[in-house]
């Protein structure tokens, strides 16, 4: 029986479709992208990096991903969070060539810490002048930080978050450092300034440094008025200090972050009542007490050595602001950390205590001078020292 002539054309086509099949490799779904390799490529097709840099920003990822695939447990998890974060910041089109080097240090950072090490201890005792007291509320917060052989920078432990560049705590860790008048403290105090001001980004046209983790319901990047006053504080010391002046003008450079309004900024304006400085670039609703005199201690001190008019300013709109609103964060028995808020903790009314006696010593205005005696009167007569301490002393 022979096959008519549809029937052989069907055979052929069929003949030559498996002959297809058989000679041909099914093509391959196309890989899904790599939005952390994505940023790095695009960022050395820009030239923005160099070829050497771009090449070490790809050994940290896969040495930080072999590494998390290692580990079990918190471990894992922790490191792993710190890549989701990075990623996430990649596909939000965030991850701009001005923040690789603060995400993969703190990638290189977080690698290398738990590939070694479970959760740090919580070890600081909190503000100084809350040591050897007894009160209620008296929790002390206790932040779980660490540094890395060769460096100064102060990272700290957020659960689920991995370790984190705390720019606020290297800040300050410098500005005491450069605040004590020995030359040998001053050379260390301008090397972690030399850390630092490499790890600022471009925030909207403007000089910041940035946090790269989500927190307090803001994703990142996001900035804050504290952390950028205590920047600016730490780089007019070692200016003055030690003659660099290159320090002083990225301070200058720093203080555009105070004349714009958020989420680029921290200027919020209030009417007739001047600008207050915004504890986080994604809550401008939020008045706290501490970020806003601490901003404005900065703020001041870079203007009076720099004579920058632009920022006293700036500092002057700020003191508007606390002096007509200080105020509404004493209850008569305690110093609030936001208002509308609840009591602030130990810590932080000492902290509000502080940085208010030293806005005091700098603006002799009444306002905040009033309320830094208050803030004593009420930490002694609430939180007496115990008996037992021995060397605690009140900052």
């Amino acid at each position: 029986m022979h096959a008519g002539p549809l029937v052989r054309r069907a055979l052929a086509a069929l003949t030559f479709a498996a002959m297809l099949a058989g000679a041909t490799p099914a093509l391959a779904a196309p890989a899904a992208s790599d939005p952390l390799l994505d940023a790095v490529r695009d960022a050395a097709d820009a030239q923005a990096i160099a070829p050497e840099q771009a090449a070490a920003y790809r050994a940290i990822l896969s040495a930080a991903r072999a590494t998390r695939d290692d580990l079990v447990g918190v471990r894992r998890r922790e490191l792993a969070v710190t890549l989701k974060i990075a990623a996430s910041m990649a596909r939000r089109g965030t991850l701009t060539p001005s923040r690789l080097p603060i995400v993969f240090l703190t990638l290189r950072r977080n690698t290398e810490w738990w590939a070694a090490h479970g959760p740090p201890t919580a070890g600081s005792p909190g503000e100084g002048g809350a040591r050897g007291r007894r009160c209620a509320p008296g929790a002390h917060a206790r932040a779980a930080r660490v540094s890395f052989p060769g460096s100064q920078l102060v990272f700290q432990y957020y659960r689920g978050l991995g370790l984190q560049l705390q720019f606020l705590g290297s800040f300050a860790r410098a500005s005491t450092l450069l605040g004590v008048g020995d030359p040998a403290l001053d050379a260390q105090g301008v090397a972690l300034l030399d850390e630092l001001v490499p790890l600022a980004s471009q925030r909207g046209g403007l000089l910041a440094w940035e946090y790269v983790f989500p927190f307090g319901g803001g994703q990142p990047p996001w900035t804050s008025a504290i952390s950028q006053g205590t920047a600016m504080q730490a780089l007019t010391r070692a200016a003055t200090r030690t003659g660099r002046l290159d320090l002083l003008a990225v301070a200058e450079r720093a203080a555009d972050v105070f004349a714009a309004p958020p989420p680029v900024g921290v200027n919020v304006r209030l009417a007739r009542d001047g600008s207050w400085f915004a504890h986080y670039t994604f809550a401008p609703g939020l008045r706290v007490l501490n970020g806003h005199l601490q901003a404005l201690n900065g703020l001041h001190d870079y203007a009076v050595a720099a004579g920058d008019p632009r920022a006293l300013g700036l500092y002057r709109e700020g003191l508007r602001a606390a002096r007509r609103h200080i105020g509404g964060f004493d209850t008569g028995r305690w110093s609030k950390y936001a208002n509308p808020g609840r009591e602030a903790d130990l810590n932080y009314h000492v902290l509000n205590r502080d940085v208010a006696r030293a806005l005091c010593a700098r603006s002799g205005d009444a306002a905040i001078c009033g309320a830094a005696r208050r803030y004593a009167r009420q930490l002694d007569r609430r939180c007496p020292r115990v008996a037992a301490a021995t060397g605690a002393r009140d900052g």
